[in-house]
């Protein structure tokens, strides 16, 4: 459950801190809570979820350069963070225009807190707040799915009773479609012309979307309520279903094609698997790996989102991931896989999912080759900061190559040769050149570019390459260094355990 940004904004405990709404004003109507949260930790975006507001007293943030204070606020952006608000009572300096302009480039609400209040006390009243709408949804699905079970019970597993009995609890239309949105079941409580919202819950049987529930309400304050109720009826519902549904042909033969692919099954039956789901042995493609805390829960989201983009996937989930495997074109594979990339990558970052896209190949056959890598480069970026949302296997071709053939001695051994003085540098001098390098060498030796990563002033970066240049004994363009010193510095940001060989 959310609580609208706006009800926290008018809270009487936040008004006593004479909020002032600074930047992204625009989204705040918008906008939701899950929860409310207080750090001044200034690396807190890997461990945020996302929706939360965030509370800081500023006063490690407003003594950063401009510059960092720039990547904070994108990396609580990129987190979906709801707002940050900052205390500045008492503070020598206020909240800077560059912090401002950043927050309202990123379409971070950003608020300023002009009275002392206690965090503490504003956290756990608002928190107390949300816990307590979540909890009334819970109690009043569970009270609906209780009606449910017992209508199954004592008059069997008829749809339209069912549809019709949530309805009336929740004065929406309800309706109970197939995949092609043919309707199963339905009741109309409400007139079309008064539809302000509608909700869709894909239902699970077994391992495949048998239907989908659709609640249409006049209340868009009704959004929230609606989307944890038909989350939660999801089970009984597939109860009821499970007496109707059974999977198709072509449900079975694309779990029974990614599962032979996870086994890494002979080239012979997977060439069986791929004509049963119709997939041309010659047609190229990518696996998908999703993984999340929250998967069953995310499920039907995430699905309808690789459908739009990808209507020919095929989709299997077991205890641990939700696998997808991506039909590419075959004039274009490249390309293609690509642009299904960062469509999906758009509609996938708002939620509370970590994703990898394996390597195109030539056809299924060679499938587990692109599992096996994606599953490789999760590992790999899994202790990277933001490495939520839809990652590219592509992004870390040498991390993966190096993970599979170089053991951690060898790979010590290598950036020690070439980078020892400037890993010594950062080390005793808290300085991050290492770092530095391997942004100006991934950007092709684009300062311009580079500058902007890293949020430098040219000027700064710049002084940063000329002691980069002396340590390493000179510029490294046009030189056999090159691409050796690019791997060192990818190799020394990451720690690798030696890949079992198959």
């Amino acid at each position: 459950m959310l609580l609208p940004l706006q009800d926290v904004l008018d809270s009487p405990l936040f008004l006593k801190s004479r909020p002032q709404i600074l930047a992204g004003a625009t989204r705040i109507e918008q906008t939701g809570v899950r929860w409310v949260h207080s750090s001044e930790v200034l690396e807190i975006a890997p461990l945020l979820r996302g929706e939360e507001l965030l509370l800081s007293g500023g006063q490690a943030l407003l003594k950063l350069r401009h510059e960092a204070q720039v990547q904070y606020v994108q990396s609580l952006a990129d987190r979906n963070v709801s707002a940050l608000a900052i205390e500045t009572a008492g503070l020598p300096m206020g909240i800077g225009k560059r912090l401002i302009e950043a927050a309202e480039d990123a379409g971070l609400p950003l608020i300023e807190l002009r009275i002392t209040v206690p965090f503490v006390e504003m956290a756990e009243t608002i928190n107390r707040i949300i816990v307590s709408q979540q909890a009334l949804a819970l109690q009043r699905a569970d009270a609906i799915s209780q009606q449910l079970a017992q209508h199954i019970a004592t008059a069997g597993p008829n749809l339209t009773p069912l549809v019709m009995l949530i309805a009336d609890a929740l004065s929406v239309n309800a309706l109970l479609v197939d995949l092609a949105g043919v309707p199963l079941a339905t009741s109309r409580s409400i007139p079309e012309e008064d539809e302000a919202l509608e909700i869709v819950s894909d239902i699970f049987v077994g391992d495949v979307v048998a239907a989908r529930l659709r609640l249409q309400s006049p209340r868009e304050a009704d959004r929230e309520l609606l989307s944890t109720i038909a989350e939660r009826l999801g089970s009984i519902l597939a109860l009821a279903l499970a007496q109707h549904h059974r999977p198709t042909r072509s449900q079975i033969a694309d779990s029974a094609l990614i599962q032979a692919i996870i086994r890494n099954s002979s080239a012979p039956e997977i060439r069986e698997l791929s004509a049963q789901v119709g997939l041309s042995v010659t047609t190229p493609m990518a696996i998908l790996i999703f993984r999340s805390v929250e998967l069953g829960r995310i499920r039907g989201a995430l699905e309808r989102i690789l459908r739009r983009h990808s209507p020919e996937i095929k989709t299997y989930m077991d205890s641990e991931y939700l696998y997808g495997l991506i039909p590419l074109n075959p004039d274009f594979a490249r390309a293609d896989r690509r642009r299904l990339l960062e469509l999906m990558r758009a509609d996938i970052h708002p939620l509370a999912v970590h994703g990898v896209m394996g390597p195109g190949v030539h056809d299924a056959t060679h499938g587990s080759w692109s599992l096996r890598e994606a599953l490789l480069a999760e590992h790999l970026v899994s202790s990277m900061p933001h490495a939520g949302g839809l990652r590219d296997c592509d992004d870390v071709v040498l991390e993966r190559f190096c993970a599979r053939e170089l053991d951690g001695d060898a790979v010590y051994r290598f950036t020690q040769e070439l980078l020892s003085e400037l890993l010594e540098h950062d080390a005793q001098r808290g300085s991050n050149l290492v770092k530095t390098l391997e942004t100006w060498l991934t950007s092709g030796c684009n300062s311009t570019a580079t500058a902007t990563t890293l949020f430098l002033e040219r000027q700064t970066l710049h002084k940063r390459l000329n002691k980069i240049f002396e340590i390493l004994g000179g510029d490294p363009r046009g030189t056999s260094r090159m691409a050796a010193l690019h791997l060192a510095t990818k190799l020394a940001q990451n720690s690798f355990e030696p890949v079992l060989k198959t």
